[in-house]
């Protein structure tokens, strides 16, 4: 249970004003904030500070934040269980936008927001609850590679089956730029999970994907992949329109990932508004997780994605497993879906794939990611 107590305070904002705490509660994915208005903002058990955390392993009076010389610092008030800067125990220290705090077990990531005009006095009391060590020690540079836009493409071949030889489309694999990250989108996602940002690195990959292709002219269709955040954020047809201009002229698929299928009602809207503007739409992973028929026989898309793992080694695989497949495939042309083979790596799962009725295929075996020049 969160609570907090705010009341008006007419006195002037420095710098503080700026900042907040950011936070997470177990179980739950929303991210909260407490404001950083008047400084020294002070951290404890004690009812009536700045910030009163209910639990027996916060001191009394545990932390404050405080400004020296422009800078914002935070001191240890001799706590019992110790305050922490990005995982080290520190006594006193200079902290910044996007590192990670914790006073005893509760955690939080100091945020820079935009500065405020008048001051609020703010005690947020937060009881006692256990508090997830949740929050990346990476965001600050996961911030600084949102500004820059420090990230590149690979463009992975989609190949037509049964001949394998007709290029129809590149699927946009986004990768990072920056020294101090890792490479991996899945590491990145990660990060940006921390700080609510998921949806700003998915639009990222997808305009630098679209920046890069049409410098290339044999990119003649591009699929871009969206985050699951996306399909809930209601700037998401804006986003769509958006792409759409961009891409000038360039023909794109937007992938969605099956997870995300769930609200069909809004699926079957955006497949309306894309169909409009000539961009398709392909259910990626199929088969990962839940395999969504329903939503499936409801708002066909145009391209199904059937995850790799129904792929690997179908050489070798029962009988069972490919009259599977081929029923699944059936089912997909009779809506006048296109079914799509992922992570093909040999020409035996190659052979396979087209003997049982895929159309389309892409994997290593076809091409692997790469910047195309």
């Amino acid at each position: 249970m969160t609570g907090f107590e705010m009341a008006d305070n007419d006195s002037d904002v420095s710098s503080s004003g700026e900042w907040v705490l950011m936070g997470t509660m177990q179980g739950s994915r929303r991210i909260w904030s407490v404001p950083i208005t008047n400084l020294p903002f002070r951290i404890g058990r004690r009812p009536g500070l700045e910030m009163t955390l209910h639990s027996q392993a916060v001191s009394v009076a545990h932390a404050e934040i405080y400004e020296s010389s422009g800078s914002l610092r935070l001191r240890d008030l001799r706590s019992t269980n110790g305050t922490f800067v990005n995982r080290k125990r520190i006594t006193d220290a200079t902290i910044d936008d996007g590192d990670i705090l914790h006073f005893a077990e509760f955690e939080f990531r100091l945020a820079r927001q935009g500065r405020r005009t008048a001051a609020i006095q703010v005690t947020a009391v937060l009881d006692q609850v256990a508090l997830p060590q949740h929050f990346s020690e990476k965001t600050r540079e996961l911030a600084e590679l949102l500004h820059d836009g420090a990230v590149t493409t690979l463009f992975q071949p989609i190949v037509e089956l049964p001949a394998g030889n007709v290029v129809v489309g590149y699927e946009a694999l986004g990768r990072g730029l920056h020294d101090r990250l890792p490479e991996s989108p899945v590491e990145l996602f990660r990060i940006s999970a921390s700080m609510g940002a998921e949806v700003a690195l998915s639009r990222l990959f997808q305009d630098k994907a679209i920046e890069q292709a049409g410098k290339r002219t044999n990119l003649n269709r591009l699929f871009l992949n969206t985050h699951p955040a996306e399909l809930s954020e209601p700037s998401l047809m804006a986003s769509m329109e958006r792409l759409h201009a961009l891409a000038s002229g360039l023909r794109l698929t937007v992938e969605i990932h099956e997870a995300a299928i769930v609200n069909v009602a809004r699926v079957a809207t955006l497949r309306a508004r894309l169909s409009e503007m000539g961009i398709g739409l392909a259910y990626d992973d199929f088969g990962a997780g839940q395999a969504r028929l329903l939503e499936l026989a409801e708002v066909p898309p145009d391209y199904l994605k059937f995850d790799a793992r129904f792929i690997r080694h179908i050489e070798g695989a029962p009988s069972s497993k490919r009259r599977l497949l081929k029923s699944l495939i059936a089912m997909a042309r009779d809506l006048g879906v296109n079914a799509l083979a992922e992570g093909v790596e040999t020409p035996d799962e190659a052979d396979v794939c087209a003997e049982i009725g895929f159309t389309h295929a892409q994997g290593f075996h076809f091409g692997v990611p790469r910047v195309y020049e």
